[in-house]
């Protein structure tokens, strides 16, 4: 359908031109300043109801025929008549100057009628603005056709039949109805509870929600915190925002609990929460823990090596689970250093997948490798 109303807006356009064109110069308008060529007839895509759309007219004054415009003369454009929908909606264009023509530069035609010798062409020197405001009711393929007028200035020899009569400029729209529905967010997490020993807060771990909308394919979505911000100790929350392409928005939250734990190393790692041992050893850890300032006294929390570059839990190289010595309010285990190499490891005190505190283990000196690798010592108490 479209096709067929733009081909009858250039057959009108057509007609119009060719009434005041036969023996003159003409002006072509250009509604798509980028595509090559002249351009009489814009699709401008769909809009909003009443929406307010402003577009570059380029002008294109082209030598043809016998009679011509005068060197030194300016070609100024104005618009005339418009069509525009029964449905409502307005246009107007600015006007646009072409020249003054530089002397030699074009034909001239003061002695009698002269053909072109050549494609003269001279755009116009800046573009006009066509304002284009879009029915109030939603439909396809809305029509504005703007006619232009052509004056010369100043007056010139043969100036009533040296340039054509009006031409013709239509732009089409589709107005649909207005967005106004937000997107719609999914999987937003129902909360995070997390552990960790450091006061400052916890790393926020989590994958971004999604959205959907009606209307646009891919609604942005962000959230704060972002994943890998830190969250602090205590109750926080995280908002998470999906927007549209019209600007739409639709928001979520989700509930951050983050726990603090402190552990407290007694001798032999002591305070420093560190040691230095000679392979083939068995140390004794003798270590406090706490939650949000309440001892943890009871779970299946485990003693885990691994090597420094690793971080918590990371590669295991070697565990034991402690005991809880209720008479010394502390967890107690041996850990074997029984083939691991000399160099940085690190002894978490894991619980849940969480690391509640840790301590530097260092081997200064070779150690003996034991069939079938690293292995715990049993647990005793002390």
């Amino acid at each position: 359908m479209r096709s067929i109303r733009s081909s009858a807006a250039l057959a009108v356009a057509a007609t119009l031109v060719a009434a005041g064109m036969a023996l003159a110069d003409t002006v072509q308008p250009d509604g798509d300043l980028v595509a090559p060529g002249a351009q009489g007839v814009v699709d401008l895509g769909a809009v909003g109801p009443g929406a307010v759309i402003t577009h570059d007219v380029g002008f294109t004054l082209v030598c043809f025929n016998l009679r011509h415009v005068d060197p030194g003369q300016t070609v100024t454009v104005t618009q005339g008549a418009t069509f525009v929908p029964v449905e409502g909606g307005s246009i107007s264009v600015t006007d646009a100057t072409i020249g003054p023509l530089a002397a030699g530069s074009w034909v001239d035609d003061s002695v009698g009628p002269v053909g072109c010798p050549s494609a003269l062409r001279l755009d116009a020197n800046a573009p006009s603005t066509a304002t284009i405001v879009a029915p109030p009711v939603p439909g396809l393929n809305y029509e504005f056709t703007v006619l232009f007028n052509k004056s010369l200035s100043p007056a010139g020899v043969f100036d009533g039949s040296s340039i054509g009569g009006p031409t013709a400029l239509t732009f089409i729209v589709d107005v649909i109805d207005a967005d106004t529905t937000p997107p719609v967010l999914h999987d937003v997490p129902q909360g995070l509870e997390l552990v960790t020993s450091d006061p400052d807060g916890a790393v926020l771990d989590y994958a971004l929600p999604t959205a959907t909308d009606d209307r646009d394919p891919a609604p942005s979505v962000s959230c704060l915190p972002a994943p890998g911000a830190v969250a602090p100790v205590g109750s926080s929350s995280v908002t998470c925002t999906a927007t549209d392409a019209t600007g739409n928005v639709a928001t979520a939250e989700f509930p951050v609990l983050v726990h603090l734990a402190t552990v407290d190393w007694e001798e032999p790692v002591g305070a420093q929460a560190g040691i230095v041992v000679h392979g083939s050893r068995t140390i004794p850890v003798k270590v406090g823990a706490w939650l949000d300032g309440q001892p943890i006294t009871s779970g299946t929390p485990e003693l885990v090596v691994s090597t420094c570059s690793a971080g918590p839990g990371g590669g295991a190289e070697g565990w034991v689970t402690p005991v809880y010595q209720t008479d010394a309010g502390r967890w107690m285990g041996h850990l074997s250093t029984a083939g691991l190499v000399a160099g940085c490891h690190r002894v978490d005190l894991m619980a849940g997948g969480v690391s509640l505190g840790w301590f530097a283990l260092t081997i200064d000196g070779p150690a003996a490798v034991k069939a079938g690798g690293p292995a715990a010592a049993a647990n005793r108490a002390r």
